[in-house]
C-alpha cells in the first residue's frame, strides 16, 4: 500500500451512509452521454481508458482499520477499454441500452464489493447514435470531478481524431 489518505469533505459521510444502507448501489453515480453523428468507437474506447489513467482519484483505494477508514492512490491499477456493446439488432434499442445500463447499476456496487469502482460502456443503439455510460462510485467523484473527467476524455479523442499529442491531464 502506498501513503494512506484520510478521507476527505463529504467522503466519511459517504462512506458511514453506505456500511448503514441496505442498497447495493445507492451510493453510485452514473450518466450516459448521448453521442450523434460518425464515432470512432475503438478511438474513443482508447480515450477512455488513457482519460481514466490520467485521473488519480478514479484509482484511489479504501479500507477500515480498527473503526478508521484510509484512502490511497493504487499506483499498479490500470484501466482497460471499455467494452463496446451494439444494440441496433434490439426491437428497441434505447430501451435495451437502459436496461443494460440499469443491470449495472442493481449490482452490489459498494466499496467493499471487489467491483470495479469506476466502470464506463459504449453502447450503439444506431448507425450514427451511441450512449456512452458511466458509472463511478461517490467516494471517487464529485459533481465537479465527474464532468471535468468526462470533458478530458472527449478532448483526448477530438486531439486525436486530428493526430494532435494527448492533451495533458488537468487532474
Amino acid at each position: 500500500m502506498t501513503q494512506r489518505l484520510p478521507l476527505v469533505a463529504a467522503q466519511p459521510g459517504i462512506w458511514m451512509a453506505e456500511k448503514l444502507s441496505d442498497l447495493p448501489s445507492a451510493w453510485s453515480v452514473a450518466h450516459y452521454v448521448e453521442l450523434n453523428g460518425e464515432l470512432d468507437a475503438a478511438l474513443l474506447a482508447k480515450a477512455v481508458a488513457v482519460g481514466m489513467q490520467q485521473a488519480d482519484t478514479l484509482r484511489m483505494r479504501f479500507t477500515e482499520e480498527n473503526g478508521e477508514v484510509w484512502q490511497w492512490i493504487d499506483p499498479e491499477h490500470t484501466f482497460g477499454e471499455p467494452p463496446i456493446a451494439d444494440l441496433r439488432d434490439q426491437p428497441d434499442p434505447h430501451h435495451a441500452a437502459l436496461a443494460l445500463m440499469q443491470a449495472d447499476l442493481r449490482q452490489n456496487l459498494r466499496a467493499d464489493s471487489g467491483k470495479p469502482l469506476a466502470f464506463h460502456q459504449l453502447i450503439r443503439i444506431d448507425d450514427t447514435r451511441w450512449y456512452w455510460y458511466q458509472r463511478y462510485h461517490h467516494l471517487l467523484v464529485d459533481g465537479f470531478s465527474f464532468p471535468a473527467i468526462t470533458r478530458q476524455i472527449a478532448a483526448i479523442y477530438r486531439a486525436w481524431q486530428s493526430d494532435a499529442p494527448t492533451p495533458e491531464s488537468p487532474f
